[in-house]
């Protein structure tokens, strides 16, 4: 790899030369040596070099002797060397000044010195070093990819790393899902400052898979450390390449089984229960399907948006060691998952971290009633996306919403199929009040949505509506003479409400047909 300043200077051939400025770049980095006798173009160097010079023509031009220093301090040298006693008898005080001031490290070079021996000297264990760097990444090599062979994944890669460093090893994916943790760095606890963390990216085909990063006391890292890193990393973006194919195969599987139970496929009971031994998922107890829809106004990023819920429910499923059942839709995401308590914290933790990974587009999460046998699935399934399709017609929509807490729209369910069937429900009911609307440009069918909203509080209603509380009671005896409904019999207000929300789902499911 490299030697610093501070190295080459303690070499037995360099004994003889001299630091007499810049000491605080002392710990730079040699990368390689450059011998340039005329200095006509500083830009062609590179960070890192070692310059050695016999500063030809800086003695008579002054101008170049005030930019020479900061020039190179400019294109990053690791130091510079003069050869003294022939173009410069001494080298000038300014150069002095201004090596101290840019922290770059200069060398004196007496005359009985050759280029050569400086050279070779520096050269030698830059070369030696990096011969075994490249032996002990071979051997590195060799060791991660044993680790990933023996089928371990990667946990096994992370825990080959932490050994070969001797620190602290860290992975976590794209999510922020910390996937596994070994070693521990031996800083001590009450000194931070001392610990040194070096994190790189788990990249394949411009895809982020995640991070993984390596912590260890400062004064015990080592530059090849941070070749077993790179290795690591490396390993692991392979490891995801290939679980992402079994996954897809995995999700093809489960995608193409949970399509033919929402298509109610017959299926004997011996293959029912040997495809979901298959797939890990539980054929014993109730289940629930759970729609899933991205809100977004980008409809280019709905696969990758798809993608991104998917892994976060798997990462999630996981963690708490939950089977569950895959499809993808057009539109949304359906998911069989058991019917417990588990389920329903592992969900408010998917709309949780949902929300902290994509603030911007909402999440719509739609929960059907438990069904007692897996074959009964499809049902559930319509109940899932009815609920999701009645979403925005509730008032305070929750982020998860069960399909029995839908505020009565679940009681339309049987009639969302059909457009007849909704028109059927409100049309009888609500027509004479949108007829006499529409001739007279009255409000009654406003007033009577705010009405019944507020709960049949007179006060509230005409507040709402802006309207003095005798044109509220006008416009209520209008309502129920031109409806043939009560507004005080309970059962006459309910058939009421529930005209207006047919209306108001038909609105949502048959908008270009109104």
């Amino acid at each position: 790899m490299t030697i610093t300043i501070r190295e080459a200077l303690q070499l037995p051939d360099m004994v003889q030369t001299r630091l007499i400025a810049g000491a605080g770049g002392l710990d730079n980095p040699i990368r390689w040596v450059t011998i340039v006798e005329v200095l006509e173009d500083a830009s062609r160097l590179q960070e890192g070099e070692f310059l050695i010079t016999t500063g030809f023509g800086l003695a008579e031009n002054m101008e170049r002797q005030s930019s020479f220093i900061p020039t190179l301090a400019r294109q990053k040298l690791s130091g510079v060397a003069i050869h003294t006693g022939f173009y410069l008898r001494e080298i000038p005080e300014s150069f002095l000044e201004l090596a101290d001031r840019h922290q770059l490290p200069l060398i004196e070079i007496p005359t009985e010195i050759n280029f050569s021996t400086i050279t070779r000297a520096i050269l030698q264990p830059i070369v030696n070093r990096q011969f075994e760097t490249l032996a002990y990444s071979q051997a590195i090599h060799n060791r991660m990819i044993d680790a990933a062979l023996s089928k371990g994944g990667l946990p096994a890669i992370a825990a080959e790393l932490a050994e070969l460093t001797g620190g602290g090893v860290t992975l976590l994916d794209a999510l922020g899902f910390e996937v596994t943790q070994h070693g521990c760095p031996t800083a001590p606890t009450d000194d931070e400052a001392r610990e040194h963390v070096h994190t790189v990216p788990i990249r394949a085909s411009r895809e982020h898979f995640g991070t993984l990063s390596l912590a260890k006391p400062r004064e015990a890292w080592k530059e090849l450390d941070d070749v077993a890193l790179q290795h690591a990393a490396t390993l692991c973006a392979l490891e995801y390449v290939k679980e992402r194919a079994v996954s897809a195969t995995e999700w093809r599987l489960k995608g193409d089984f949970v399509e033919e139970l929402l298509n109610g496929k017959p299926m004997s009971p011996q293959e029912l229960e040997s495809r979901c031994r298959m797939l890990g998922y539980p054929l014993s107890g109730k289940h629930l399907v759970v729609a899933v829809k991205v809100d977004t106004a980008e409809p280019d990023r709905l696969g990758e948006l798809h993608q991104s819920a998917i892994t976060l429910m798997r990462r999630l499923c996981d963690r708490h060691q939950r089977s569950y059942l895959l499809r993808e839709r057009p539109h949304c995401l359906l998911f069989v998952l058991p019917d417990d308590r588990t389920s329903l914290q592992l969900l408010e933790q998917f709309t949780a971290r949902w929300e902290g990974l994509h603030s911007s587009t909402p999440l719509q999460v739609a929960i059907s009633n438990p069904r007692d046998q897996l074959t009964d699935v499809s049902g559930a399934s319509e109940e899932a996306m009815f609920a999701l399709q009645a979403y925005p017609l509730l008032a305070r929509a929750p982020q998860m919403l069960r399909y029995r807490d839908m505020q009565g729209y679940q009681f339309l369910f049987p009639y969302h199929r059909d457009e007849q069937s909704m028109l059927g429900l409100w049309k009888p009911i609500l027509e004479p009040l949108i007829r006499y609307d529409s001739k007279y440009n009255q409000q009654l069918l406003e007033t009577l949505e705010v009405y019944l909203a507020q709960n049949g509080n007179g006060l509230q209603a005409s507040q709402a509506l802006y309207i003095h509380r005798h044109t509220l009671k006008y416009r209520l005896t209008q309502i129920e003479e031109k409806t043939g409904y009560r507004l005080e019999d309970a059962h006459q207000r309910w058939q009421l409400q529930l005209a207006l929300m047919a209306r108001r789902l038909q609105q949502q499911l048959f908008p270009s047909r109104e």
